[in-house]
């Protein structure tokens, strides 16, 4: 899993964008999120290659036990 921050959200087309630890930008689908995200929200997920190209998926949110823990 990696792991990354919620960095832009467009509700009108339906996607957003994280930046991971490495400060790549990855593309997400708000139609695969199973949890509510906002802007800033700390979360794990996987990249698959989707119709659209490479996207983040499986994005969870990451709780503060999980950050305070590494």
């Amino acid at each position: 899993m990696r792991k990354g921050t919620i960095c832009y959200v467009d509700l009108n087309s339906g996607h957003g964008i994280i930046k991971d630890e490495n400060e790549q930008k990855i593309q997400f689908f708000l139609m695969e999120l199973q949890e509510e995200i906002r802007l800033n929200d700390e979360i794990s997920f996987e990249i698959e290659l989707t119709a659209r190209g490479l996207a983040a998926t499986k994005i969870h949110l990451v709780s503060t036990a999980e950050l305070t823990s590494q």
